[in-house]
């Protein structure tokens, strides 16, 4: 009975949607454009946060960290924690009572592999042995890590990711057992890891943590630290969890003060969070919240295109309310309209959400840090769910008041005032709120939208202190393979640059520890002179380790005192220079040259350094932490023990050249020098900034969709 009523009601609709032809397209495509925005977003929502992992009771997967009560969420790892150094992951290993099983991982690692003399650098993940068993997974070919290839000294194996077995090893079936050299070490694959597996985020191979990466003592600054995952023993909660590291923690900090005196707390949490952190999630919930102010935009349209229609449409329903319909069924009938502009607006915003999806996909593919491989945009059956909903939110919030108005007026007044018996006063103050919810909607997009594109222009019109596009840069890694000392690292590193600078393709060449010339160093230092009661009163910077020639290959002069020289090299006579900010900061209108300054490491001290030299300041703490300033402080590359395993590598091209074409000649040099070195990273720091905003262009660009989409709707409202 019940199911008959509403489909006689649906073949009505239909008839009469079939003759009002301009209210129902233009109803569709507005709530359309409504559907579509909220489909798309909740289509990152859902892979970003909802989804979640695909392994075996992902909810038993946890991160364990330790974590400094008095330090900002930025120095926790924002909120997850860190584990400092190996030495503690093996305490914990060894005390704790909550997991069925604990590893400990390095991700985004470089590792770089030569097969049949080709040169490659990965991406790749340091993991002990227990890594893969915690996630449930297990190689398609070949075995697994154990406990003895996780030794110092063991053998290296590694096991490749399925796409490079298929892309650079032919696919062979016979690659478990075949001899490859990785990090200028020989190693054995043992395995290959199954299609599509990339764990932690898009790592290519895998190799034991602890046989690249020796145990060291806690004070050694050499040491490596790492993440730390682990399942959850059946009927142990987080909670539970929590409590025994935070024991562990404090315990650790009492018996390490110098390492651990700070860390007295701890945090286990679910291992999605550690992907997916507090600012994403707000970032996303904040977009998804700009699409639902679009849709009710659109509601908002269609609920006042239905007052005019309803208004043509009183004498129609006077008479059928004469003849006996009852004000229910008139309203059901409305009700139903409502249900097939809104069900036919939800399957062409479906359309238009794939195709946005598609497009947000090829956008994010562009990026130079990928997503992690596990988080998929498309429109499964949530998104298909949730999209149903918003189609009966719609369809109630747009058709609700209309319906009911209509089904509420008398007929006789319907028939006297000739058809206009919606047109009443309720009806009239009802648009009027509905106009000026129309404009607040919009004037707030727009306001988002406007400080998103502030923002990211702000970012991209940074000045960094010298030209960043007439200059090259690559990264450049060294191994203990093939420089197994921090000399032997010193030694290849003075002989790059000689050989570079005498290279007839560059007109000068320098070195960096910056990451891709975009992030200098950022911790605490020391002015002689001040005093300072804790460890907590040293104030936070930016240093930079640079060998000689920097400032001179950036095009920049030292405006008091001296540069670099290759004798700074020298540890026994440890020297500094400071920008101009740093110096202005610290030592008002005296010179600073003679005073003095070091970085600050209670676990291992480090030496007092003369400042020799003043220089321009630089862009150090990169494009996103503009609360902090550029006052910073370089230090001597090669004149730090242990000398760095990795640096990035300037140069700068002759006259006439663009410093963009350089990379065929960087490549060149560096395998004359070695010929198992690939560098990676490469392109002019110009476009490496532009790279590092990517993700950030893209936000703002989403915003001004919503903002431009919103006026359009308000318009056509209006």
């Amino acid at each position: 009975m019940i199911l008959d009523s509403f489909r006689q009601d649906v073949r009505v609709g239909l008839r009469v949607l079939f003759k009002e032809k301009t209210f129902c397209i233009l109803a569709v495509v507005v709530l359309a454009l409504g559907i579509s925005g909220v489909t798309t977003q909740f289509t990152v929502v859902n892979a970003l946060v909802l989804r979640g992992f695909s392994f075996p009771h992902p909810e038993e997967l946890m991160t364990v960290g330790f974590i400094d009560p008095l330090a900002d969420d930025n120095q926790n790892n924002n909120g997850a924690g860190n584990i400092p150094a190996t030495q503690d992951y093996e305490d914990l290993r060894a005390a704790q009572q909550s997991f069925a099983l604990m590893s400990a991982y390095i991700n985004g690692s470089t590792i770089n592999v030569s097969y049949k003399n080709n040169p490659q650098r990965y991406t790749g993940g340091y993991v002990t042995e227990d890594f893969f068993k915690i996630l449930g997974v297990s190689p398609i070919m070949g075995r697994d890590f154990t406990a003895d290839d996780n030794k110092p000294g063991a053998e290296k194996v590694t096991l490749l990711g399925y796409d490079i077995w298929q892309r650079d090893f032919g696919g062979d079936p016979n690659i478990v057992g075949q001899n490859i050299r990785i990090n200028g070490r020989a190693a054995t694959i043992i395995g290959v890891m199954p299609a599509g597996f990339k764990f932690p985020v898009a790592e290519q191979l895998w190799v034991p943590f602890f046989n690249e990466f020796p145990i060291k003592p806690r004070e050694d600054p050499s040491g490596q630290g790492g993440q730390v995952i682990g399942r959850l023993k059946r009927g142990v909660s987080v909670d539970q969890a929590n409590a025994e590291f935070v024991g562990h923690a404090k315990r650790l900090a009492k018996d390490f003060p110098k390492t651990n005196g700070q860390l007295v707390s701890a945090s286990v949490q679910p291992m999605i969070n550690s992907f997916i952190g507090p600012q994403l999630r707000q970032t996303v919930y904040a977009m998804l919240g700009a699409t639902v102010m679009v849709l009710l935009i659109a509601c908002v349209n269609v609920m006042n295109m239905q007052f005019g229609r309803a208004a043509l449409r009183a004498k129609e329903l006077a008479i059928r309310g004469a003849l006996g319909a009852s004000r229910w069924r008139i309203m059901r009938q409305m009700l139903t309209e409502s249900l097939l502009v809104a069900t036919l607006g939800a399957v062409v915003g479906v359309v238009l959400a794939y195709y946005a999806v598609r497009l947000l996909v090829r956008a994010l593919g562009s990026l130079p840090f990928p997503l992690p491989y596990w988080v998929s945009f498309n429109i499964d059956g949530t998104v298909l769910v949730f999209t149903v909903g918003i189609t009966l939110l719609a369809t109630i919030f747009s058709g609700l008041i209309p319906a009911w108005l209509s089904a509420r007026a008398n007929p006789a007044e319907a028939m006297k005032e000739g058809g206009r018996g919606n047109s009443s006063r309720l009806v009239n103050v009802i648009t009027r709120v509905l106009v000026v919810a129309q404009i607040a909607f919009t004037a707030a997009l727009l306001i988002g939208a406007t400080l998103q594109v502030k923002s990211i222009r702000n970012q991209t019109t940074l000045n960094y202190g010298y030209d960043d596009a007439g200059v090259y840069s690559a990264r450049m890694g060294l191994f203990e393979g093939d420089y197994p000392t921090s000399e032997a690292r010193q030694q290849f590193f003075a002989r790059a640059v000689r050989a570079l600078r005498t290279n007839p393709a560059f007109e000068g060449a320098a070195m960096t520890d910056r990451f891709r010339m975009t992030f200098a160093n950022f911790g605490q230092f020391e002015v002689d002179g001040q005093t300072y009661m804790t460890d907590r009163d040293r104030p936070r910077g930016n240093s930079e380790s640079v060998s000689d020639g920097y400032f001179t290959t950036l095009g920049l002069k030292v405006l008091e005192g001296r540069d670099f020289t290759l004798d700074d090299n020298d540890a026994k006579q440890p020297v500094a220079i400071v920008n101009a900010s740093f110096a202005k900061r610290w030592f008002g209108q005296e010179s600073p040259i003679g005073r003095r300054v070091r970085n600050f490491n209670p676990a291992a001290p480090q030496p007092w350094r003369t400042i020799i030299g003043v220089v321009p300041d630089m862009l150090m703490q990169g494009p996103f932490n503009q609360q902090t300033d550029s006052a910073g402080f370089y230090v001597p590359l090669l004149g730090v023990p242990p000398a760095p395993q990795f640096v990035t590598i300037i140069v700068r091209p002759r006259p006439g050249q663009r410093a963009d074409t350089l990379a065929p000649a960087l490549g060149a040099a560096v395998s004359q020098l070695d010929s198992n070195l690939p560098t990676y990273f490469g392109g002019t720091p110009a476009r490496l900034h532009d790279e590092a905003l990517g993700a950030n262009r893209i936000i703002a660009s989403l915003f001004t969709i919503f903002g431009a989409v919103a006026v359009v709707l308000s318009a056509v409202g209006l």
